[in-house]
This record gives C-alpha cells, structure tokens and sequence, in this order.
C-alpha cells in the first residue's frame, strides 16, 4: 500500500469520526466494506484508484429502515403507554373499598399479667398473649381459602366480582378454578394487623358501593365464627385433662363402691364392726350368765346330791352357756364352719373401706381441679370488638388513573433505557 492509499484510508475514518458520513450503528463494518468496494469500483482505469478522496465525494450510504432504538422505542414504551392511557381513562371500571378496624380481645379484657401463664408466650405491648395470637390467625384466615368456603354460603363471590359494569381486564371471569378465585380474591381484599396494639385492619374492594360493604361484612362475620371456634377449642383442650381426670376417679369410686357391696353380700352384714361389737356384747352376756349358773350350781351340789334334778339341770345349762361361748369365740377369733372369722372379715372391710374413701377425696380434688381449669378458660374466651363498622363508600379509590399513567410510561421507559444500554454496550465490544 502507497501513501497515497494510506492517505485515502485515513480520509475515509477521519469523514465517519466527524459524523458527515455515519453508518448505521450495528452494521459499521459491513458499511464501509461496500463503501470501499463502491469506491473502487467507480474509479477510472489506469491507476486512479489510488488518487486522493475528496470529503465531498463521500456520500452517507442510504439505509432502508428506521434505526433499531426508534422502533423498539415505539413498541415498548410509547405504544404501551398510550394502550394503558386509553384503557385508564376510556375503559377501566371504577372500583369501591370499603374498610374495617375490629380488634381480638379476651373476654375480661385482660391482659397477659393479669392472665395466668398456661402457654408459655409473653403479652406484646400490654395485649393478651392469647388475642394477639389470634389476630394473626384471623388475619392468616382471611387471606386463606379456607374463608371463601365459608361465605360463599352466605355470598355469591362470582356474581359480585362478575358485575356487568366491570371491564374485562379486572373482573374474575367466567369458569375460574379454587387457585384462580383465590389469587383473585388476595388481590380485592386485604388484611393486616398492627403489631403493638394488635388491631385488624381489613379492606375489600368490589365494582359497586354496596357489593364492598356486603362483601366486608360477611368477612368479620367468618372472622367472628372463626374466633368462637378457636375459643371453644382453647376450653376444650384446657378441661379436657380435667375432665379426664375426673372420669378415671368417678370410675374407680363405683369399683370401690362395687367391691364393698359384693364382700356384704358375701359376709351377709353391712358392717363388720357392729356385727363384732354385737357378738362381743353376747359374749359378756353369756360369760356372766355362766358364772351365775355355777355359783348356783356349787350352792345346789352343795345343798343336795349330784343326782339331784336341780343340780343335773343346771350342769346342763352351765354346758350350754360353754358351748356358746365357745362358738361366738370361734365367730370372732377362730375359723368356723360357717365361714371366716369376724376378726378376718373386719380386716378386708376396712381395706374396703379405706379405699373408698380415698377413692372419693381423689374425686373431689379432680372436681376441684376440673372447676378451676373452667375458670381459666373462661379467662381464654377471645371475641371480635369492631370499632370501625363497615360503611358504603361514596366514591371510587380504584384505578387511580393519573397515577398509573406517570407510572407505567416512565416505568416503561427506565426498562427500555436499561436494555438498550446494554444492547449498545455489547455492540461497542463486538468491534
């Protein structure tokens, strides 16, 4: 290569860097390419090819379609734009919110010093630990499916959201599945709770007034069923131990009352200790009827013969009496034929005995226990207080239109800056 070619060359970049001759961005290299194939082509046969390049015989080369940044300029942001601008302001169906601010509470409005600790947890900013917990799970409820099984009982959720007025971008549609109305259903009603006081903050948005206000109302009512549910549960789960308790002793009181029963009727007396202080009170009878008998009887042997009738009567009474006193000995001491002895029988009664009494003290403190278990559930028993009753709203917070028209354009437009940043920064590398 001469100078004079040289020379050209650097004519030629020294036209593109001062922008008189400028190709479009993507495609430089390809551009001056056929810009140094037109030249050579053009030039005049015997070497002039090599003369010098004038600024003014350099042309921009003509490009058939618009710059690449203009047109996805138009397609992302101000197509979008001006889409979302029309469908703000010429088609978008106004939208009603209906709030509600209700808080959980015990009922004795106590707080967690005042409470008992029977769970374990701490109160948060003198609220019952019992309430505040609940208010979590109320609020959990109302984001949950488990809600739209409830009121739909009571409320047609596909004809509210479905209203005629309603645009097609916002209404729920037509043949939903469960997932689909909850998804939906999270984004037109919201709940939250404040931390430190423990209030339940809810909004439900509708297509009309009063569709917001009925469809709130049925929320708290859900809400205040769910919180009688968890209030029967947290007593039921709190006396149930007691109650238990209070079974198990009632059962071993009727065994204890069974099995003395049975040992009376097999003894054939109610109580042992009478039968043995009467049998012992016969003894002393007898035994002082026997000394009677051989006084007389000395008297009389004395007095007469041994073959005497009088003597030989009352030696037989004086063997009689013995024969008694023998017998009732051997009732309250000894084994008879007849079956134990009453010294026996009275032992097993008074096992008997002490077992049922036992028995029933063990039953009046498991009743004692049982009461004071309701006590402290009665403290568990938590209720909705609704301070901000729902009301019908007068005029419509959805879609806010100025808004979301600044919005999306220059959300829109940060995008397409971003991308086309990065487009032209890994151009620039490519070359």
């Amino acid at each position: 290569m001469n100078d004079e070619t040289t020379e050209r060359t650097i004519t030629k970049v020294r036209l593109v860097t001062d922008g008189r001759f400028r190709p479009p961005v993507f495609d430089l290299r390809s551009k001056l390419s056929r810009l140094m194939r037109s030249n050579r082509a053009i030039a005049p046969a015997g070497g002039e090819d090599d003369a010098p390049i004038d600024a003014e015989t350099i042309e921009p080369a003509p490009s058939g379609r618009p710059p690449l940044y203009l047109v996805t300029f138009l397609l992302f942001v101000l197509l979008p734009a001006i889409v979302n601008a029309l469908y703000l302001g010429l088609i978008a169906s106004d939208q009603y919110v209906a709030p509600s601010r209700f808080a959980v509470r015990t009922a004795y409005g106590e707080t967690q010093v005042d409470l008992p600790n029977t769970t374990g947890s701490q109160g948060v900013g003198g609220v019952s630990a019992v309430a505040g917990q609940d208010a979590y799970v109320i609020v959990a409820y109302i984001k949950s499916r488990a809600i739209l099984d409830d009121i739909a009982k009571d409320v047609d959720l596909t004809k509210i959201f479905n209203r005629p007025g309603a645009d097609f971008w916002a209404r729920l549609g037509d043949g939903v599945k469960a997932e689909e109305l909850l998804d939906y259903w999270q984004g037109m009603v919201s709940a939250s709770v404040d931390g430190p006081s423990g209030i339940v903050t809810v909004r439900a948005r509708a297509f009309s007034p009063d569709d917001a206000k009925n469809l709130l109302q049925a929320i708290i009512a859900a809400s205040e069923k769910l919180a009688n549910d968890v209030s029967a549960r947290a007593r039921a789960d709190l006396v149930a131990k007691s109650e238990g308790e209070v079974r198990r002793a009632e059962a071993r009181v009727r065994d204890a009352l069974k099995d003395l029963r049975d040992y009376r009727e097999t003894v054939g007396y109610i109580n042992p200790v009478d039968n043995a202080t009467m049998t012992n009170k016969l003894l002393l009878e007898l035994m002082g009827e026997k000394i009677r008998l051989e006084n007389e009887f000395f008297v009389a042997a004395r007095a007469t013969s041994e073959n005497a009738p009088g003597v030989v009567h009352l030696k037989t009474s004086i063997k009689s009496v013995d024969e008694q006193i023998e017998k009732l000995k051997s009732t309250l001491t000894g084994q008879t034929d007849a079956g134990r002895s009453i010294a026996a029988s009275l032992v097993r009664f008074e096992t008997l005995e002490l077992q049922r009494v036992f028995v029933e003290k063990i039953l009046i403190s498991s009743q004692e226990a049982l009461e004071r278990a309701k006590r402290r559930a009665d403290r568990q028993n938590i209720y909705i207080s609704v301070f901000v009753p729902p009301s019908i709203p007068e005029e419509a917070t959805f879609p806010r239109r100025i808004a979301m028209s600044i919005i999306v354009p220059m959300s829109l437009l940060v995008l397409w800056g971003i991308f086309a940043l990065l487009a032209a920064t890994i151009e620039d590398h490519r070359y």
